[in-house]
């Protein structure tokens, strides 16, 4: 008789986690509300601990805030907080796309190049999520072709709020766009191999992307 692989069930606490931060992601939860454990618990009909658990993961991600008073609130992104995480962002890829333009191969640029089709059929379609999905993939890609795993581990750790600003970032084909063409230039400086264009090329990428947010972030906020 051939024996099955039996597959382990994903612990509650990471489905919730996962969960939760998908509903802050799409504005389900909104910045600045307040969460109950015992709600979510009761919600999601599970016990309290996996749902402690999966709120003191998001808490260490950024997603969730607990205050003074032990009160868990969603976060809600500040100007100051944006420009300190796109600071760490801009100095972090710089350097990865810097070293990814010296040594990619000609199958990662493919790679690289794959993200960048996939993207324009993404605004064609005018698909959102997938337009942002794909804006994560080729900064990813950038970040794992430097091969320095420890600047890997410090991105990783801005991975949840770094998306949630894509998503705030990404509204309407017409900034996807301008994405989509920023991506492509600094493919083309990847290519040529000048590794101080492609980090030039990037900055002025993630800097605009910083101005964009705080214009939109500053709407919002009157």
């Amino acid at each position: 008789m051939n024996k099955k692989t039996l597959q382990k069930a994903e612990p509650y606490y990471l489905q919730l986690q996962q969960t939760i931060k998908e509903r802050i992601w799409s504005g389900f939860y909104k910045p600045g509300e307040r969460l109950y454990e015992a709600q979510l618990a009761k919600h999601f009909k599970v016990s309290r601990s996996p749902v402690r658990e999966a709120i003191r993961t998001l808490i260490n991600e950024g997603l969730l805030t607990m205050g003074s008073n032990s009160q868990i609130t969603v976060y809600e992104p500040s100007l100051q907080d944006v420009r300190d995480i796109y600071e760490c962002r801009i100095a972090l890829e710089s350097i990865a796309v810097a070293l990814t333009a010296e040594q990619a191969t000609d199958e990662q640029l493919e790679e690289l190049e794959e993200t960048l089709r996939e993207t324009q059929e993404a605004i064609k379609k005018e698909e959102k999520e997938r337009i942002v999905e794909c804006n994560v993939r080729f900064h990813e890609l950038i970040i794992e072709i430097s091969g320095n795993l420890r600047l890997k581990k410090i991105v990783e750790d801005l991975h949840s709020l770094t998306y949630y600003y894509r998503l705030l970032n990404t509204k309407g084909v017409q900034r996807a766009t301008t994405i989509l063409k920023d991506h492509s230039d600094i493919l083309d400086a990847i290519k040529e191999k000048n590794a101080i264009k492609a980090s030039k090329r990037l900055e002025k990428h993630t800097q605009e992307d910083l101005q964009n947010l705080i214009r939109s972030l500053s709407i919002e906020m009157i």
